[in-house]
């Protein structure tokens, strides 16, 4: 449904939307079409959810700013504080959630 969009001005990630630009007068004009897209299509959105013209978010686990993507501290707490895993899913389990974070991890 913005298939169009993507990689443009707009990141979709299961329910997660993000809209970047640089400039204010285009965000504007880029919100209201992703807002028009989803009204046609009667996807609902919980408007106390979204953030506007902000210049930093949660992301999905990340925490995004002007130019600058980080791992969220409390996924890098999650890991440290992780159980030894007891079996080989309980390991598939910890090596997996590592792996989504594997561009953070210092060589």
């Amino acid at each position: 449904m913005l298939g169009e969009y993507l990689d443009k001005f707009v990141i979709v990630y299961l329910n997660n939307i993000i809209i970047y630009l640089d400039s204010k007068g285009e965000y504007k004009k880029y919100i209201k079409w992703v807002l028009q897209r989803l009204y046609n299509k009667k996807i609902l959105i919980a408007i106390k959810k979204c953030e506007f013209y902000t210049t930093k978010t949660d992301f999905v686990g990340f925490i995004i700013k002007l130019k600058y993507i980080s791992i969220d501290p409390k996924k890098i707490k999650a890991i440290v504080n992780w159980q030894d895993p007891e079996n080989v899913i309980g390991l598939r389990l910890f090596l997996g959630f590592c792996n989504y974070y594997r561009r953070f991890i210092i060589k």
